[in-house]
């Protein structure tokens, strides 16, 4: 496991939680992203919309970003390709990240950047996000929508379109990636092309092989079969509550990344938390 923590991960939820908590100019900036504040200046929340894309249109085309926006904001607006499922309080939605690492390797990188850490981490890896602007797991102070949100996934993952909805985003993040990585390289380091077209047959070939497997294994039960995990502020790329939904067995695991394992903090272990300081309050 890649960590750069020493605590485990329900020690660095606490940590977080309480450093979130004990920040005076965190409650300021909680108040002005619930009513989407623009005109605040966030110095403790991160994960808003980069400044260089704040007045630029989004993906959906019929708003622009402001600077209260997270790339979740009216998510199935910008992106329902993306969205697999749909509750009254969630969206369970494809990862844009393909789960194999051999996909972000340095010598694809115009920079020579290792960029793994990108990928997903394990064949099927989802994201449940709920529709209101709910922030992080550090600032929450019960877990109804947490509730709701592994309901939905459940739901989800026992209907029958669900191996199938799930199977043609995770081909079309593995070809997005392959036609942007190749695209790069065509003009920058075009003798790369046929070892990376080499590589990319071997993505979809065991890509093949891990859909073959989770046919097999679809009749597990849900929390078997998956882990779900939060990420704590700061150490969410994203300000927006949601949810990792990867598949547990390392046989899926096998070319996605573990980079992110030390800060994935299992739900048992957030809502335990959250409903402990509840009572204590």
């Amino acid at each position: 496991m890649v960590s750069t923590s020493t605590l485990d991960p329900k020690a660095l939820f606490v940590q977080r939680r309480k450093e979130f908590k004990s920040n005076p100019e965190a409650a300021s900036d909680l108040e002005a992203y619930t009513r989407h504040d623009n005109a605040h200046n966030y110095t403790v929340i991160k994960g808003l919309i980069p400044p260089p894309l704040v007045g630029k249109k989004c993906p959906g085309g019929t708003s622009v970003w402001h600077k209260s926006d997270t790339f979740f904001t009216d998510f199935k607006i910008n992106h329902p390709a993306q969205v697999l499922s749909e509750s009254e309080e969630s969206l369970v939605i494809g990862n844009t990240a393909s789960h194999d690492m051999r996909q972000y390797l340095a010598k694809w990188d115009p920079d020579g950047k290792d960029k793994t850490p990108s990928a997903g981490m394990s064949y099927v890896h989802l994201l449940v996000i709920p529709k209101s602007r709910i922030y992080n797991i550090v600032a929450m102070d019960d877990t109804a929508i947490i509730d709701e949100m592994l309901a939905h996934f459940e739901r989800f993952w026992k209907s029958p379109e669900s191996i199938d909805k799930t199977t043609v985003w995770l081909q079309t993040a593995v070809e997005n990636r392959a036609t942007a990585a190749r695209k790069s390289l065509e003009s920058r380091f075009p003798d790369h092309l046929d070892d990376f077209d080499k590589t990319t047959n071997d993505v979809r070939q065991s890509a093949e092989q891990f859909h073959q497997s989770l046919c097999r294994a679809h009749s597990q039960p849900v929390d078997k079969l998956f882990g779900f995990y939060f990420h704590p502020a700061p150490d969410a790329s994203i300000a927006h509550l949601h949810m990792h939904v990867v598949l547990k067995a390392k046989e899926f695991r096998e070319f996605s990344t573990y980079a992110h394992d030390w800060k994935s903090i299992p739900v048992h272990d957030v809502t335990e938390v959250i409903i402990g300081d509840l009572r204590r309050s």
